[in-house]
């Protein structure tokens, strides 16, 4: 009964809010689709304005990416969730901060890319999934994520751009405040951004706190020179600041991890015969991140320790667009350098944390050359070709010194070069990749909205600093974390077919996907495998072949001007060939459904989330990886949410997450993945959390 009087509560205040709104009505745009897309692009493609997500404050890219069909994320605490695009994460995905590539500086990924940025300042998200796209850098395998952030030119006499925002949540008790403000004329802009963040521990739905409380600090701001629509030139800085930052899933904390972000771009439409537009783009991200296990909770093994560490990016590229009879042509080059090194220290024989136990990434630094072109035609008036090439030359190294360097301490402490050969007979050297892709699609349109893709491609994602050259000593032995200097690039051979109806009323997709991986990278333990000489249950990554198959069904519904309803499911299954078992930390079939009602300054609506169980799973570190905590229940949990434009310039939302307060996890959880925490948990998600945002616009 007091569930329903919340409820009731809750579409009340939002008929209020609408009643005593003044000025012109507006009508609330969409969220999930913006735009209408060609047909041989609208398979797998995601485009929304992030300012009209209709959910509650989410903690980081992440956590929003999460909403969306055929998305999961991998959840460690409160902060820092890892996006999972149709099985694939990590280094499987592209994910570009407004146009910068952008590595986090934690080798357990408490901050992976999509954490270094203030939502808020950013205009749009776009999710690509799987390699549709060989403009956005090599690999991507998974799919390619875009946070963009576009100031449109001013005109003459146009009064400054300002939105504030701002909100709060019971449960974790969020609080949220930021602004965006912007001035300019025709001939130049500056626009500054700030947002803060934070929260404490939340209760999952048995009533239990969860370690999960975080702060976060961002600030940024960009110059522009804009002398007409066809040029640009823009700089850009920005900054964000994390700190006790707390994961349940792990058996450290952070107390801190900072990143500083430059950018600097060129636009300029040309219009000179075959060539239509140049763009040049350079950019650095230097993060700087601590993680320990005493400093924010309670010391629980017998040594202190810490391990401050740094990652930093720099890139850039130079594209040109030209138009060739019915051809458009997009070629570019791009750079991408990224520096790594990590020491973890402890208090051995020492009253200070100041000596080392293993030099995690021992100075890592991977460069990729990549050249690419990417064309587009029509075939006749229904169809259209598109299709893409791309070389990418890779070099790994590290520092030779650090290397060898074996701490100092008791006999089972080994230098990273000690750990390599220990676990993969060889010692660390310089790599070298020539990783040839590309893709071919084909879109048909039938008439009467009925449109077909059909796409295949093939991408290959190097190992990363983690997989190649981790050197984590541990007592006992199940506790090393080694990487592999011998990993070869995945090699993916994907092919994917989808049919889309669109009519007046309604619109649905079906998309079905096959990625055949040869020299799949797979994290797993140490049982004396092909190529792996120990049998001691360390982690140890090494090559095998893989296939991935799976489907996403979305349909919309608008039964009238004032309600539409939707769903969606999503499926993934992921096969190691070489053992025959399941590949650890894949999502189950999953799916939403939502009902929403619309009137010209408010709307209201409900969302269903749901996920089957997952009985295919690698969970036992005796004989396979052991990264999934077993077989995972089926769960689902119902959220209302609703908003209303107040006057001309303020919207309002509000709504319920988790309505019923009930205690669930998803299956991708990272609390499974540390290998220095003995027990294997999951983090559950939040209980019941009640929430508000709001937002003025001038």
């Amino acid at each position: 009964m007091s569930q329903c009087r919340v409820v009731i509560g809750l579409m009340s205040a939002l008929g209020s809010i609408a009643v005593a709104a003044d000025g012109p009505e507006t009508l609330i745009p969409e969220v999930v689709v913006t735009g209408k897309r060609p047909a041989a692009q609208a398979a797998g493609t995601i485009s929304s304005p992030i300012a009209d997500a209709r959910f509650g404050i989410p903690a980081d890219g992440g956590d929003l990416l999460r909403r969306l069909p055929g998305v999961d994320g991998s959840r460690m605490g409160g902060h820092g969730l890892d996006p999972i695009v149709r099985g694939q994460s990590q280094n499987q995905l592209n994910i570009l901060i407004d146009g910068a590539h952008a590595f986090g500086g934690c080798p357990n990924r408490m901050d992976p890319p999509t954490t270094l940025l203030d939502l808020e300042a950013y205009d749009s998200l776009t999710l690509i999934k799987s390699a549709q796209t060989v403009r956005h850098g090599g690999g991507g395998s998974g799919g390619t994520i875009l946070f963009e952030r576009h100031t449109p030119r001013f005109t003459e006499g146009e009064a400054p751009r300002a939105r504030f925002n701002g909100g709060l949540t019971s449960n974790s008790q969020t609080q949220s405040v930021g602004a965006d403000i912007a001035i300019g004329n025709p001939l130049a802009f500056a626009r500054v951004t700030g947002q803060s963040r934070g929260a404490n521990n939340y209760r999952d739905g048995h009533g239990d706190e969860v370690r999960s409380a975080y702060n976060s600090e961002a600030a940024g701001f960009a110059i522009g020179y804009t002398p007409s629509d066809s040029t640009r030139i823009e700089v850009k800085y920005d900054t964000t600041h994390d700190w006790d930052v707390l994961f349940a899933g792990a058996a450290m904390d952070s107390p801190y991890s900072n990143s500083n972000q430059w950018r600097v771009k060129f636009d300029q439409d040309v219009a000179m015969g075959s060539l239509q537009a140049l763009r040049a783009e350079l950019y650095s991200v230097n993060v700087d991140h601590l993680m320990d296990n005493y400093s924010l909770r309670a010391l629980t093994g017998l040594f202190k320790m810490r391990a401050p560490t740094e990652s930093n990016t720099a890139g850039g590229r130079f594209v040109a667009d030209l138009a060739t009879g019915d051809t458009d042509w997009t070629l570019g080059v791009d750079y991408l350098s990224v520096a790594r090194d990590a020491t973890r220290y402890w208090n051995y024989k020492s009253a200070s944390v100041d000596v080392p136990q293993s030099y995690l990434w021992p100075d890592v630094v991977q460069d990729d050359l990549g050249f690419f072109v990417e064309g587009e035609r029509p075939l006749g008036a229904s169809a259209r070709l598109t299709a893409g090439l791309r070389y990418d030359q890779v070099e790994a190294s590290l520092s030779k010194s650090r290397a060898n360097s074996a701490p100092v301490g008791p006999t089972w402490l080994m230098s990273p070069n000690q750990l390599y050969s220990a676990y993969y007979g060889r010692s660390a050297e310089d790599q070298t990749e020539n990783n040839l892709g590309g893709f071919l699609r084909y879109g048909l349109e039938f008439g009467q909205g009925l449109a077909l893709t059909a796409g295949a491609s093939r991408s290959l994602r190097t190992a990363d600093a983690t997989e190649r050259y981790l050197a984590a000593n541990g007592n006992p032995a199940s506790a090393r974390w080694v990487g592999n200097p011998g990993l070869r690039p995945e090699q993916h051979h994907q092919i994917d077919l989808s049919l889309h109806k669109t009519t007046a009323t309604w619109s649905t997709g079906l998309e079905i996907f096959h990625d055949r991986v040869d020299d799949y990278i797979l994290r797993d333990r140490a049982h004396g495998q092909s190529g792996i000489l120990l049998t001691d249950n360390a982690t140890i990554y090494r090559n095998v072949e893989a296939d991935l198959t799976g489907g996403e069904w979305t349909v919309e519904i608008q039964f009238d001007p004032r309600w539409q309803a939707g769903a969606s499911l999503a499926y993934v299954q992921a096969r190691n060939r070489s053992d025959e078992r399941a590949i650890a930390q894949i999502p189950p079939l999953s799916g939403q459904l939502k009902l929403e009602h619309r009137r010209d300054s408010w709307s209201a609506g409900a969302r269903a989330t749901w996920a089957d169980t997952q009985d295919r799973v690698d969970d036992d570190p005796l004989t396979g990886s052991g990264l999934d905590v077993g077989k995972t229940a089926g769960w689902w949990v119902l959220d209302l949410y609703g908003e209303a434009s107040i006057g001309k310039h303020g919207r309002l939302r509000l709504g319920i997450d988790n309505l019923f307060d009930r205690a669930y996890a998803y299956h991708v959880n990272r609390a499974n993945l540390d290998p220095f925490n003995p027990e294997a948990v999951q983090v559950n998600e939040p209980g019941r959390m009640l929430w508000v945002r709001a937002s003025l616009d001038f």
